[in-house]
């Protein structure tokens, strides 16, 4: 990599984006401004006389809707107080008129007084907003609901528990037997997942297998393992045997005995025991491996000519029935599966649709029929197409099909006839996007990075063809955030063709992934050796029962990296101000953790920052129902509504609401007579404690049969002890500051609960705590400085964040496919397959291209990880098998330093 490139080289690109007056397709890499990019064109549209109210800003998430939107009113609220030398500067940085700068000075209070303010919002909030617009257009109750994610989980709970009633009840239909063949097949866990899955793919198995009847269905599944009926393995086994020349195999059972080797005695046995009346999996046995493989045993020089070519088609006739079997049972469990996954979502829809509810999925596919499909389309269409002429779409590389298609519809008649039209004194009508295909990492929400370039060659053909301009060879190059030697590192890992093409969408030509750097040198990229567990210790009846355990690499490596974050802070290392450039000392706060999955490793951390007392902000997503807050909290419920339930009052006792100890409880709880609560009311006064614990659970037991469950848990939490501290306060003193996030969405859960309806304390326990909530915690850099802690996340969810220091703990496991045993084959049908062992021709297809994709996305969510960083990157891991999983990120990082 060369110095750092001049302003007029990395900016070029960047002006010429900003052009209001041509539509473009802007590329970028990471750190390279695509936000800044963005808010530049909205900027010069403003100064192009656009009306505020005719530009939709769409991005992916609303954090990053309300980052796009400060940073917008920054820019335009720091114009409106500008020095006339430094406003002309700014303007001439975005290639603007600088003639009229009191026009400039206007836009900050013309985007605050557009009614509704500027659109800059998701595509969900802008689906939202166009279907309450037009809901009778859209076939959707003029006050429908969007279900959050509780209740969401309840219409899903629901819908499930609907279909285990309507299957036992329906004796002898497809979906009781489907439901009764797996629901034994399957453990409780594997069937909840089942589910979980349904839900998350509920709308493309609909669109597969709603349009066929239960016979179609049936038909189409077992057509496409390959049999033009359905078949039954056990007439396939029957019909195996009875072809069989068993006298072939008793000859042949002594031939294998004749060449001396006992391992062929074995198979000589199993070979004579199946001849004798044994069934195929008995004779399978004898010619493949747990594999479907051969027996290398076959293959013998010993064996004559005529017995080896008679083994090998034995050998050969056998695997084919095997493979035959297998696509049987494919085909089977798939059918089962579809059967289930069907009924699920029309139980599903009907549950929505007695709520009046939408969920996340209806908002954009209700707005695409709207659009594109339905009788009223084009009226709709047509009121839209007076109120908005510019559309700009961020993070494009994260846009589902669907998405795309809502916002085609929305642009076609940018380009055709009346439609290109232009307002007044503005720009003609445009379209922006930008995108870096390169961290396209939510495949799982139905991204298609390849889209992007599909919808740059088609809008190219419909501009052009227009006569107005379009730029689509546009590349921000330059990365703003990362020092040189951190972007040598990225550009050697993705150096060779293999990682190239794990970044390029699928179909698409390898892309050339060379940053530039704007930074000055100075930073530093450390390669840690991986770390080793130690041997599980030997079984020793003399060892000590209370020796502590082998200690696990991850706990090593945790210690390590906490050691490590200390050592930085404490010794004063130096890293760049974010806002001056300049240099300061190291703080908590700009340290960042990234792990690949929330696992073991992640807990190992975050422990160890403690114990070393590294300030740390705790994990991003919490699970609520795993939180201490959300079990204190139910106890206390339940006690409230079930004094009996004697196992919640002894944790409530010992929570923080009472505060105690295990020689108070014990003292309390041991030998007792009677109910727990009636002796501890009885012997209040022998303790401050045990009085105290008593008052408020008296309390509790009143307040909670007359309140609803916002209210009572809104006033317990503002209760005060004798010591003046309220309930609240205790918790969080007992729990941590991480134990606020907990709170405020137990309270949430609490007030929308009641919004649905539900107004008693018990249904409200019943309902939460079968539920599996997560919270998500912000952990942007202002954050984290803020409170001076390290921030421990995944990948994912740091995604647009940045900090001077990123360290990778977990670079030595390979991905693992996600979806479970539900594949999918890639032209818009599922096979259920649970293993890989167990796969037809197939289903082995469709798993590979799973796991293709899964690596290819891998390579991408590692050049996120790698780019996260602005001065110092940690590369760090576990041995994993003495070593590391080849075509594992630590693979792919050894390679690169060794060149």
């Amino acid at each position: 990599m060369s110095a750092p490139i001049e302003s007029s080289d990395r900016d070029s690109a960047a002006r010429a984006a900003a052009d209001p007056r041509a539509s473009v397709f802007l590329t970028a890499n990471a750190g390279s401004g695509k936000t800044a990019a963005l808010i530049d064109r909205v900027a010069r549209l403003l100064l192009s006389h656009a009306p505020p109210r005719t530009i939709l800003c769409v991005t992916y998430t609303k954090a990053a809707a309300a980052e796009m939107q400060r940073r917008l009113f920054d820019r335009l609220g720091g114009w409106a107080v500008m020095e006339d030398a430094e406003l002309r500067e700014k303007l001439r940085d975005i290639a603007a008129p600088d003639d009229d700068l009191p026009a400039a000075r206007r836009l900050f209070a013309r985007a605050l007084e557009t009614p509704g303010g500027l659109q800059i919002q998701t595509i969900h909030a802008f689906c939202e907003k166009l279907l309450r617009r037009f809901p009778l257009e859209a076939g959707v109750s003029p006050g429908f609901q969007v279900l959050e994610d509780q209740a969401a989980a309840e219409v899903s709970d629901l819908a499930r528990e609907t279909v285990d009633r309507v299957a036992l009840a329906r004796p002898g239909s497809p979906l009781a037997a489907a439901h009764a063949h797996l629901s034994v097949e399957l453990d409780i866990a594997s069937w909840e997942r089942m589910f979980a899955d349904f839900a998350a793919r509920r709308a493309a198995i609909a669109a597969y297998a709603a349009p066929l009847s239960d016979a179609g269905l049936e038909a189409e599944v077992w057509r496409r393992c390959g049999f033009p009926a359905p078949r039954d393995p056990a007439d396939i086994r029957a019909r195996a045997m009875a072809r069989a020349a068993r006298a072939s195999w008793r000859g042949e059972a002594g031939r294998l005995r004749a060449t001396g080797m006992k391992a062929h005695d074995a198979l000589a046995d199993a070979l004579l025991a199946a001849s004798l009346g044994g069934d195929f999996d008995q004779l399978a046995a004898v010619f493949l491996t747990g594999k479907n493989e051969p027996r290398q045993l076959l293959r013998s020089p010993r064996f004559a000519p005529a017995s080896q070519a008679w083994l090998d088609q034995e050998t050969a006739r056998v695997r084919e029935v095997c493979e035959a079997l297998r696509a049987c049972v494919v085909a089977r469990d798939t059918l089962a599966a579809l059967t289930l996954a069907r009924a699920y979502g029309e139980t599903y829809e009907g549950a929505k649709t007695a709520r009046g509810a939408l969920d996340f999925a209806d908002l954009i596919d209700r707005t695409l029929a709207l659009l594109t499909t339905r009788a009223d389309a084009a009226w709709v269409l047509y009121k839209l197409d007076g109120g908005i002429d510019h559309i700009l779409l961020d993070e494009a590389q994260d846009t589902a099909p669907a998405q795309w298609d809502i916002l085609r519809a929305l642009a076609a008649e940018f380009f055709t006839g009346l439609g290109a039209r232009t307002l007044g004194a503005g720009p003609p009508r445009t379209v922006f996007a930008v995108a870096d295909v390169k961290q396209s990492i939510f495949s799982f929400q139905g991204a298609a990075p390849e889209r992007f370039g599909t919808e740059q060659r088609a809008f190219a053909a419909m501009i052009e063809g227009s006569g107005q301009r379009f730029r689509g060879a546009l590349m921000l190059r330059a990365s703003r955030r990362s020092r040189p030697e951190i972007l040598e590192v990225v550009d050697a890992v993705f150096a060779d063709a293999e990682t190239r093409a794990g970044l390029a969408p699928a179909g698409a030509a390898p892309l050339d992934v060379g940053h530039l750097a704007v930074r000055e040198r100075g930073g530093c990229v450390d390669l840690w050796p991986l770390e080793i567990g130690d041997a599980p210790p030997q079984p020793d009846p003399w060892r000590p029962v209370d020796e502590g355990p082998s200690e696990s690499a991850g706990r090593k490596l945790a210690r390590r990296i906490a050691l490590a974050v200390r050592a930085m802070v404490e010794g004063r290392q130096a890293v760049g101000d974010r806002e001056t450039g300049q240099p300061r000392r190291c703080r908590y706060g700009d340290v960042l953790i990234l792990v690949r999955r929330r696992n073991a490793l992640f807990h190992e951390i975050i422990r160890a920052l403690k114990r070393a007392g590294v300030p740390v902000g705790g994990a991003d997503r919490l699970q609520l129902a795993e939180h201490g807050l959300f079990r204190d909290l139910i106890a206390l419920a339940r006690f409230a509504r079930f004094p009996a339930d004697e196992l919640s009052l002894a944790g409530v006792l010992r929570g923080p609401f009472c505060d105690l100890s295990e020689d108070d409880l014990f003292d309390l709880a041991h030998a007792r007579q009677g109910a727990l609560i009636t002796v501890l009311t009885r012997r209040a006064a022998e303790r401050p404690c045990w009085a105290s614990a008593a008052a408020l659970l008296a309390w509790v037991e009143s307040e909670a049969a007359r309140r609803s469950p916002f209210d009572f848990f809104n006033r317990l939490l503002s209760r005060v002890d004798a010591a003046g501290r309220s309930m609240r306060q205790r918790l969080f003193t007992r729990l941590g500051v991480e134990a606020r996030d907990a709170l405020d969405a137990f309270l949430a859960q609490a007030a929308a609960a009641e919004a649905r309806g539900i107004l008693d304390l018990e249904t409200f326990v019943a309902r939460l705590g079968g539920a599996d909530l997560e919270v998500k915690r912000e952990q942007d850099e202002g954050r984290a400085g803020a409170a001076g802690e390290v921030r421990v996340m995944t990948v994912h969810g740091a995604k647009g964040l940045e900090a001077p220091i990123v360290i990778l703990p977990d670079t030595s496991t390979r991905a693992t496919a996600q979806g479970g045993p539900l594949l999918d084959t890639g032209d818009g049908a599922f096979l259920w397959a649970p293993r890989k062992t167990d796969d037809c021709a197939a289903s082995a297809a469709a798993r590979d291209l799973r796991d293709t994709a899964t690596d290819h996305e891998s390579l991408r969510l590692l050049y996120v990880a790698l780019t996260r960083a602005r001065d110092r990157l940690i590369l760090c891991g576990v041995a994993v098998q003495d070593r590391f999983y080849e075509r594992s990120w630590r693979d792919y990082l050894d390679r690169a330093f060794a060149r």
